[in-house]
This record gives structure tokens, sequence and C-alpha cells, in this order.
């Protein structure tokens, strides 16, 4: 995977009490769908922490920090929904996509993804 200038991946723990954790998994799943649409968000991944399942993790692969501020006006209506079911604030942390497996930054930025 080539390196990107503007792109940035954010990891995001959303930790929930297991009573809300089918609710916030169906607003994520209208997120997602509703993302798919975004020409800057190129990557959108849901997962569940085995060994704390009250912990979901979302992996999400931006185009640019545009890219990131349209999504988060795009969702906003739903992101409401959300956050009377979220234990603690989230936590997201900001990183700079090098190199991997399965995922050709380049192809994704330039729409060949």
């Amino acid at each position: 995977m080539a390196h990107h200038p503007d792109a940035f991946v954010t990891l995001t723990r959303v930790s929930v009490e297991l009573s809300h954790r089918d609710a916030v998994l169906q607003i994520l799943r209208e997120i997602v769908e509703l993302d798919a649409g975004e020409p800057g968000t190129l990557v959108q991944t849901v997962q569940v922490d085995s060994a704390r399942p009250g912990d979901i993790w979302l992996y999400e692969l931006w185009a640019s920090r545009a890219a990131l501020d349209y999504h988060r006006e795009n969702g906003s209506a739903l992101r409401t929904r959300l956050a009377p079911l979220v234990s603690a604030p989230f936590e997201v942390v900001s990183c700079e996509p090098l190199f991997g497996h399965g995922l050709d930054l380049e192809a994704l930025i330039q729409g060949k993804g």
C-alpha cells in the first residue's frame, strides 16, 4: 500500500452496556450504510471485542480531514440517536496508514478500489 499524504485511519472504541449493544449495532449498521455513499469514507468496519463484548471497535479509513468533517455532518442525526446508548465518550485514535496486506490505498483514493 502506498502512502497518501491526506489519508488517515481512525480506530474508535464505543463502550456500551450489553443491554444496549444490539440497538447500538443497528444504528452503526445504518451509519455504515449511509457512509457507503460518502466519497471520502474509504473503509469502514465494525467489530465487537471478543474479550469485552460491551466494547465495539470501528476501523475507518478517510481520504482527508474534509472527508471526516463531511461524514460527521452527514450522519449527525444517527449519532444523536446513538449518544444516549453509549456508556462512555468515544475513544478515538488517529493513525497514518503506511502499509499492509489486502488494502490498496492508492486505488481507493483514486476510486478504483
